[in-house]
């Protein structure tokens, strides 16, 4: 069986006869590149139990992110009535029945470095259990998947719409998808600033522009990192 080509040794003739072998590194310092470019890879639809529970997870993660800054909570009268809210203008934090002061703040890092304890067992008891189902990088990262499976279709034809020529079928599938994506990143922005200041008053701010300048700043910044890490850099993140 010949050899591949850049294994193949260099014979030097002489007089009629070989003169020993000469063989070159193709992996040298001087020729090795640092850097590849990034080559798109098109995941398979998988289906099983494991797929399953990671389409439910993802559900619930979903509801709880976008849907929690719309709970109320009656504390009375001058009282903030979102059940979950980070009041920065005063300095604390309501959860429900349980409001923390700055001075209490203890408390929260308590919460955390229970949290904490609680992703390290599980990753201990049931490997990527955090990595695969919850983190909010593998969430966004699986939606915007499914979007791009239900606009450009399965593997195969997402891999032949990819090679094929520009074309008016591929320009209005790649906006299409594009769009859901923007959008999709939108609500993911103004869903964390509805954290901050009361859900229903902020949003009628940000339809008429009355919103603070950070609001539409913070926004836009959770939009673009949420379009660019779940839609163009799912494997480098």
């Amino acid at each position: 069986m010949d050899k591949p080509a850049e294994f193949r040794p260099q014979t030097h003739a002489m007089g009629g006869g070989a003169f020993g072998d000469r063989v070159e590194a193709v992996n040298n310092a001087q020729t090795r590149s640092l850097y590849v470019a990034r080559q798109h890879i098109h995941p398979k639809a998988v289906h099983g139990t494991f797929r399953t529970l990671k389409w439910v997870f993802m559900a619930v993660l979903l509801v709880i992110y976008y849907g929690t800054p719309w709970l109320r909570y009656d504390r009375g009268p001058d009282i903030p009535g979102q059940a979950v809210l980070v009041d920065l203008a005063h300095s604390r934090l309501f959860f429900f029945f349980i409001e923390v002061w700055p001075e209490e703040f203890y408390l929260a890092t308590g919460l955390l470095v229970l949290a904490a304890l609680g992703l390290f067992l599980a990753t201990a008891l049931a490997g990527r259990l955090w990595c695969g189902y919850a983190c909010p990088q593998t969430v966004w990262t699986d939606l915007f998947i499914k979007v791009e499976e239900w606009v450009e279709g399965d593997r195969a034809a997402r891999i032949r719409l990819d090679k094929a020529p520009w074309s008016a079928n591929k320009l209005i599938r790649r906006t299409v998808k594009h769009i859901i994506w923007v959008l999709i990143a939108a609500g993911t922005g103004g869903a964390w600033v509805f954290y901050f200041d009361d859900a229903p008053t902020l949003t009628r701010q940000l339809l008429t522009f009355d919103a603070p300048l950070v609001a539409y700043s913070t926004i836009a910044t959770l939009t673009a990192t949420t379009y660019v890490m779940a839609g163009f850099m799912r494997e480098q993140v």
